[in-house]
Order: structure tokens, then C-alpha cells, then sequence
């Protein structure tokens, strides 16, 4: 059985510690996402979430709904993959108009705030949860980017998953160099 334990502020801390060199490595720790912070919450249904807006904070739940379906299904979802997507989702609100941009819509199919949810291929979205919406296909890609140190998995090696890996890399050069506009 995984280790479904409650997330602690020592545990949330050790993962923030491995996430935020990745993040450094691949150009995207500047100020703006600096000033984002990760907070321990005591409930929620989801693993975390990064409140809207450019200085919205990400929140993290000692105890989920979500973590007590990874305990019924034998899955295991770490915190510090939590993380990277989340911190996807604030490189996203601190770099909107590299994100919110005619690029993005050509790699992820929509605009980035389009709700509209696609239909899962894995062939297009690196996880099921992908196809929810352009915003969480983004969030997604990042988090994998992040955690194979932007090597890409074999299983991902499509056309469409490449041209998004594609656009992370070249969107972590562009916030490294301060570009606010592609």
C-alpha cells in the first residue's frame, strides 16, 4: 500500500526543497514566481491548487478527498509532483502574456483560460487529467518537464506531446531571460 500518510509541514518543506532547484534549472524561478507562496491548508478535495491571479498563492491540503481515492486505488501521487503542477499553473499567471498567447493555442489546442474539455488521447495529453482543459494540459506537461528534467519520457515521444514539451523548454528560456512576449 502507498504511503498515503497526512502531508505534513516538514514533508510539504522536503518537497518545495527538490521543486524549486528544478525550477531554477529550467529558467523559471524569478521573482514573480518567487513571490508565490506554498501554503500548508488543513482540508481540501484536490491534492493543491494555485489560487487565479498573479499573486495568487499555492495551497496544499494535510488531508484530501483526492489522497483518500489514491488510498482506495492503490495510486500514489507525490507531493512534489503536486508541486510542479501547481507551480505550472503560477508561471502560467506570472507570465500571461507568454502563455495567454497565439503559441500557446497552436501547441495546446485553446486558449489557456478555454474551459472546454477535450476528449483524452494519449497520443495528445500526458495524463487523463490533461484533457480536463488547455490550463490543466499545460500544468501537466510542466509537471513531467520538471520531473524528468526536461528529458522526455519514452512513452510521450508523439508529435503533439513533443510540440508541447517544446513549448515549456523554450517558454523556461524565455522567463530566464525576463521576455514578456513571445
Amino acid at each position: 500500500m502507498p504511503n498515503v500518510h497526512l502531508i505534513t509541514l516538514p514533508k510539504l518543506e522536503r518537497a518545495r526543497g527538490r521543486v524549486v532547484p528544478e525550477l531554477r534549472r529550467h529558467g523559471f524561478w524569478c521573482p514573480a514566481v518567487e513571490r508565490v507562496h506554498v501554503r500548508l491548508v488543513w482540508f481540501g478535495t484536490a491534492y493543491g491548487w494555485k489560487w487565479d491571479g498573479h499573486d495568487g498563492h499555492i495551497e496544499i491540503p494535510a488531508a484530501s478527498t483526492a489522497k483518500l481515492g489514491d488510498w482506495l486505488s492503490g495510486s500514489y501521487t507525490s507531493i512534489a509532483d503536486v508541486l510542479r503542477h501547481e507551480y505550472g499553473h503560477a508561471v502560467a499567471d506570472t507570465h500571461r502574456a507568454l502563455v495567454r498567447s497565439s503559441r500557446f493555442r497552436e501547441v495546446f489546442g485553446a486558449s489557456h483560460d478555454d474551459p472546454t474539455p477535450f476528449e483524452h488521447d494519449h497520443r495528445f495529453h500526458v495524463t487523463q487529467y490533461a484533457a480536463t482543459r488547455a490550463s490543466e494540459d499545460f500544468a501537466e506537461v510542466f509537471m513531467f518537464y520538471l520531473k524528468h528534467d526536461g528529458r522526455r519520457p519514452a512513452r510521450m515521444r508523439s508529435a503533439p506531446i513533443a510540440a508541447k514539451w517544446r513549448f515549456v523548454r523554450e517558454l523556461g528560456a524565455a522567463v530566464r531571460r525576463g521576455q514578456r512576449r513571445w
